[in-house]
């Protein structure tokens, strides 16, 4: 009795039974499987993603394209801030730093032209923005 009453007077009114309960469901669950994980029940972790190792080439440790390939990847972001410029350069060091001692190991290039070629990186100015590029 009291559950017919109550239906009447909530706002569902032409809304069948079933959909009400089966939109609840979904709530339900979701509260389940905190409260699942809350008592020390784990999740499996997420699948590991693939590590891909660069290994450079001849190609690649020419002086010419590594100095070019760094001026390109920072002219790019060339309109962002300076303190964005200053981290992407840095990250840019920091994978030309990497690639010069394996070019060098795999005797790509002798340690003096890495050597070259590093002081030049760390020389090169930040990117300004082109014209196009300007507010």
């Amino acid at each position: 009795m009291i559950g017919r009453l109550l239906l009447k007077r909530l706002p569902f009114k032409g809304l069948p039974l079933r959909k009400l309960l089966f939109g609840l469901i979904g709530p339900i669950a979701a509260f389940a499987a905190g409260a699942a994980l809350a008592q020390g029940r784990s999740m499996p972790p997420p699948p590991a993603a693939p590590v891909t190792t660069y290994r450079p080439d001849q190609a690649t440790c020419q002086s010419d394209n590594m100095l070019g390939a760094y001026r390109r990847q920072l002219q790019q972001f060339a309109g962002q801030s300076t303190k964005v410029l200053l981290r992407l350069r840095q990250v840019q060091l920091e994978m030309a730093e990497a690639s010069l001692k394996d070019c060098a190991s795999q005797n790509l290039l002798s340690r003096d032209e890495a050597d070259r070629i590093w002081r030049e990186l760390q020389a090169m100015p930040l990117p300004q923005p082109s014209a196009s590029q300007r507010p």
